[in-house]
């Protein structure tokens, strides 16, 4: 199947653009059928993160009140933030050009990354700007209609798990909201793109 539509999610180490990205999780999916497609997940090493944008201390604080897998996932980075962004972009591009980006929020996940690829990789980002999407506009665009009630697989605040979740949850409204009949959450595809894969 060739997606185009992706949805994104980021821990960092901050809200503002430059905030330090320190774990990008990525799924392609489907919105009018609930298919769910290939996965990226990566961690970057929170030192090298650091180098490439400003840590907010009430993120930091933030971070520190978490539960302690959600504050073990942000900081299990092993790989330099260069590799990842590489890595990453070859990933947006995997079914061409015309990849649709999703974030949870107008002015987050798409703007920071947006600030890290021409920082880290003196690279655009791999989308057009007219190509971006966000997940909260469709949920008040859906605020009357019934609730989605699944709930998130894995641990809250970790990018993959967010982002496969978000996925499900705007294919739920898109269908709703185009008066198709909604079908049940799919189960994500079995083999999740880890670094490691990418770099075997």
């Amino acid at each position: 199947m060739n997606f185009t539509h992706c949805m994104i999610d980021l821990e960092t180490m901050g809200t503002a653009p430059n905030a330090p990205v320190v774990a990008i999780g990525a799924i392609y999916f489907d919105p009018d059928t609930g298919a769910l497609g290939e996965t990226f997940d990566a961690a970057i090493d929170v030192e090298d993160a650091v180098r490439y944008g400003r840590v907010s201390g009430s993120t930091l604080k933030w971070w520190l009140g978490q539960g302690d897998a959600a504050r073990q996932k942000v900081v299990r980075g092993r790989h330099p933030a260069q590799l990842v962004f590489e890595k990453f972009h070859e990933f947006c591009r995997k079914h061409g050009t015309g990849i649709k980006p999703w974030g949870n929020g107008s002015s987050f996940d798409i703007t920071i990354l947006e600030y890290a690829f021409g920082r880290i990789l003196d690279k655009p980002a791999p989308w057009e700007f007219w190509n971006v999407r966000d997940c909260r506009t469709v949920k008040e665009l859906a605020a009357k209609l019934p609730p989605y009630t699944g709930t998130l697989e894995g641990t809250a605040h970790t990018a993959l798990d967010d982002a496969t979740h978000q996925a499900k949850w705007v294919s739920f409204y898109w269908q709703a909201l185009r008066g198709k009949p909604v079908a049940e959450p799919p189960k994500p595809a079995a083999v999740t793109e880890s670094l490691e894969d990418l770099l075997a």
